[in-house]
């Protein structure tokens, strides 16, 4: 009787595991995951047989169409099932183009949305939030060795030249009506500042600053808009330019021989705004000294 339990009971464990038993961290994970409240199970990415109780996977789950861990190449595919429209954008994107080119380690969806642990966007744990997307994007363009190796020399200050920005401290400081990478880079469809279809294309820049809830309205040209997009911004720097030649005709209206005027006058301003403040929180200083100074004569 005891040996037919027992025989019973390994039969029942191997005809009815759930994932749980030996993945239980990433099915924890799995249920803070947007996917799962909406009803999808681990098969639904990774495929294989399953019973029609999606709570349990039977023994024969690989396989079928079971891919266990997909590879960065597969991803897409895998989230193009249900979202076509995301992946038609991504596979303009220069992500995707790079991936396609054979530099798998190029973003791909789980590297903005996260693996298992997806949440919404407007989760503020989410690392497609707007919030936290600027830090989400770091994990690869401050990354000196990925941009080197897979983006073909791309200055990993990115992250560190937007800090600089209004755009940073205002979101920093909990404004959330502020730039990020995504408003200007766009989500899906990032392209290279290069490509003339790309929302930072110089010639786009104007467009996508004055989109709806940016700077809409605002009457600026392309050579205001493409100043210093990330504040220190390394196309203007201190360096002398004696020789222009091949040089674009928007960053040749910049230069008053060979200084380059979108660098020194924001330096200027720099130091212009840091004077007047401490000049008139100087006076504040002398002045209530002077007050504390007359009160104690009486």
């Amino acid at each position: 009787m005891v040996l037919l339990s027992i025989f019973i009971g390994v039969v029942s464990a191997q005809e009815d595991v759930s994932c749980y038993h030996c993945h239980t961290k990433v099915v924890n994970e799995f249920r803070n995951n947007i996917h799962y409240d909406k009803g999808f199970n681990c098969a639904s990415c990774h495929g294989g047989a399953e019973k029609s109780n999606s709570s349990l996977i039977s023994n024969t789950v690989m396989s079928g169409d079971f891919v266990g861990r997909p590879t960065r190449n597969n991803i897409t595919g895998i989230c193009s099932k249900c979202h076509v429209k995301e992946t038609e954008d991504y596979k303009t994107s220069i992500h995707w183009d790079a991936i396609q080119k054979g530099h798998p380690e190029a973003a791909t969806c789980t590297d903005c949305h996260g693996i298992h642990e997806i949440r919404a966007i407007k989760d503020p744990n989410s690392s497609s939030n707007h919030h936290n997307s600027p830090v989400t994007c770091a994990k690869c363009h401050s990354n000196n060795e990925m941009m080197s190796a897979w983006y073909y020399g791309i200055k990993a200050d990115r992250f560190d030249t937007y800090k600089e920005s209004f755009h940073w401290r205002a979101l920093d400081r909990g404004y959330t009506l502020v730039a990020t990478c995504a408003d200007c880079h766009e989500n899906h469809k990032t392209k290279s500042h290069t490509d003339p279809t790309s929302s930072t294309y110089p010639e786009n820049i104007p467009k996508t600053c004055g989109k709806e809830n940016c700077h809409e309205g605002v009457n600026f040209d392309a050579k205001v808009a493409g100043g210093l997009v990330h504040d220190k911004e390394s196309l203007h720097t201190a360096e002398l330019k004696w020789n222009k030649t091949g040089m674009d005709s928007n960053m040749k209206d910049y230069f008053l021989g060979p200084f380059d005027l979108a660098y020194w006058i924001a330096i200027f301003f720099k130091i212009l705004t840091t004077t007047v403040i401490g000049f008139f929180t100087g006076m504040v200083i002398l002045d209530f000294l002077s007050r504390l100074k007359i009160q104690r004569r009486f």
